[in-house]
């Protein structure tokens, strides 16, 4: 049993109204970004089966261990028809180890019956251990807010401590962050990443607020996109070599453990105490200076 790819249509590349203005370009994140420790989390659409792809799921686990992890997760285009107990251990085993797992849900550009989703979020919430959603196909257009502001007091009304993570794969209308705690504002192909331009507002929140995800890229674009991330106030990224309509988020990408790398935390070193015999010169030092000033 393999999990599959959620079928979405493509993100569009055209650049629209809401594209407009910007605090840092593509060109040149990708100029200042570097494989050194940085402040971003991982957030990887893990829609590999646990059960065929125990490895990667360890994998996945064992960095939950040690840094900050979210994971999607997305049993059948959805949450299916029934649990599924792989999908039960591997939820519980990544949480156990301090990752965040996120439920996948589509809702076709706000096109899909809100009685359809409200039950899919029902089911997740009836079968599995979660800590939010992750809302795929969100408009980026402020005529439907009320659809997904209503999707979002659904959850919350379910679960207040639930998070929810919106895609639109695009900079939105600024009322998107009333409603998501992160928006994904690019999910595209690596090769169209100079394209993107950062909304205005963006630099006005946190960096939790968004989050990126790319596809078709090489190890130097990732290093480059993970390394860059903070200083394009983006808390959440994502980069794979998986192709669109082939392989895309059925695997973790080839440079996983390098990707694991980059993302981990800064950490500020603590400043060394001094040493006792350097403590003992030091107080010598001083009192020889009190004793020359008292005699002289």
């Amino acid at each position: 049993m393999l999990a599959p790819m959620p079928a979405s249509p493509p993100k569009k590349a055209v650049m629209t109204p809401l594209k407009r203005t910007l605090m840092l370009g593509a060109s040149a994140w990708l100029a200042i970004g570097t494989a050194n420790a940085t402040d971003v989390e991982l957030l990887v659409p893990a829609y590999f089966y646990p059960g065929t792809h125990t490895a990667e799921w360890t994998q996945l686990t064992d960095t939950a261990a040690r840094q900050p992890l979210s994971v999607i997760i997305n049993p059948d285009n959805g949450a299916g028809s029934a649990i599924d107990a792989s999908h039960s251990a591997a939820i519980n085993a990544l949480r156990a180890a301090g990752g965040k797992v996120y439920a996948y849900v589509g809702t076709d550009w706000a096109a899909r019956s809100f009685s359809g989703l409200t039950q899919e979020i029902d089911r997740y919430l009836d079968w599995y251990a979660l800590d939010g959603f992750f809302v795929d196909e969100v408009s980026e257009y402020a005529a439907d807010l009320g659809y997904f502001t209503q999707l979002a007091d659904y959850v919350r009304d379910a679960n207040p401590s639930l998070g929810l993570i919106g895609n639109p794969g695009t900079p939105t209308d600024i009322g998107y962050l009333n409603i998501f705690d992160t928006l994904v504002i690019f999910e595209e192909f690596a090769h169209n990443f100079d394209q993107f331009v950062a909304p205005a507002y963006q630099q006005q929140y946190d960096a939790s607020r968004f989050g990126i995800l790319l596809h078709g890229a090489d190890a130097a674009t990732m290093q480059s996109v993970i390394g860059g991330a903070p200083a394009a106030n983006f808390g959440y990224a994502f980069v794979t070599d998986g192709v669109h309509n082939d392989n895309l988020w059925q695997s973790l990408p080839s440079y996983w453990d390098a990707q694991t790398l980059a993302a981990l935390p800064a950490v500020t070193a603590p400043v060394p105490e001094p040493a006792p015999a350097a403590m003992l010169l030091g107080g010598l030092a001083v009192l020889a200076a009190f004793l020359r000033r008292k005699h002289a």
